[in-house]
């Protein structure tokens, strides 16, 4: 039992390094003589300055969406039960009132989660259009001064399998982040 205890104390501290090490380690150098290459764009997007502040307001956005969210169900929990507690102490006509407040205040709540759905969907393509809008350029800039013919999206869908050293996505990620900041869209 105790030599399976101590196995698995070693265990994480072995994965740990070596996650270490591999993110130590350099990447791969680009071949010169290649004329293809890939980017990651998900990840781009997540490493670079632009799309970390993205996130990051898209993440505030959400946070202030749901305390509303969390407020309106609330409004909603003590409508119900209200109504519940006191369906017998109220006439037929206060009993239906009681009972089309609830009702609205389901709708109400209803469309005010869809409202924020479509609201975070709104603003995640607003900054994927703004960010795409840099991108492009930028994998253009760097696929020019490579004399690169084709730079590909890296995708686990579309690409079985491809060298290390043929994906440029830090290098656009440093291009992005040096880029003097435009605009705001």
């Amino acid at each position: 039992m105790a030599t399976l205890i101590r196995a698995l104390l070693v265990l994480p501290a072995l994965s740990l390094t070596t996650t270490i090490a591999a993110a130590q380690t350099p990447p791969p150098a680009f071949p010169a003589t290649s004329r293809i290459a890939f980017v990651d764009v998900q990840y781009v997007f997540a490493a670079s300055r632009e799309g970390k502040a993205a996130a990051n307001a898209i993440q505030a956005f959400e946070s202030k969406k749901k305390l509303e969210i969390d407020a309106k169900s609330k409004e909603v929990e003590t409508l119900q039960q209200k109504l519940t507690q006191g369906t017998t102490l109220v006439n037929d006509e206060a009993r239906g009132r009681m009972e089309r407040e609830v009702a609205k205040a389901r709708v109400d709540f209803e469309r005010l989660i869809q409202d924020a759905q479509s609201e975070v969907q709104g603003m995640q393509q607003q900054f994927q259009r703004a960010f795409s809008r840099k991108l492009f350029p930028a994998i253009g800039d760097i696929a020019k001064s490579r004399d690169l013919w084709a730079v590909f999206r890296l995708d686990p869908d579309n690409v079985l399998w491809h060298q290390n050293a043929l994906d440029i996505s830090s290098e656009v990620v440093a291009r992005l982040d040096t880029a003097p900041a435009g605009p705001r869209q």
